[in-house]
């Protein structure tokens, strides 16, 4: 669970450590592009999509509405 580092480069353990972590974002950003993708081909997903987003939009319209109220 926990990686223990023997005496070394501290610098080439931060670059090490610095090049795992953006590979896992390209990762994460490659998967969730292909969640995308497959969802916005089946019209039943991507109906269940937007019918998701249509209250978070409503909400912040109201909160805009609201805050230019005073």
């Amino acid at each position: 669970m926990y990686t223990m580092f023997a005496a070394g480069d501290g610098a080439e353990v931060a670059k090490s450590a610095m090049e795992t972590v953006i590979a896992a974002m390209t990762d994460v950003f490659t998967l969730s592009g292909t969640v995308v993708t497959e969802i916005t081909k089946q019209p039943i997903l991507l109906f269940c999509l937007a019918a998701g987003l249509v209250p978070v939009g409503i909400g912040i319209f109201a909160r805009l509405k609201n805050a230019a109220r005073g």
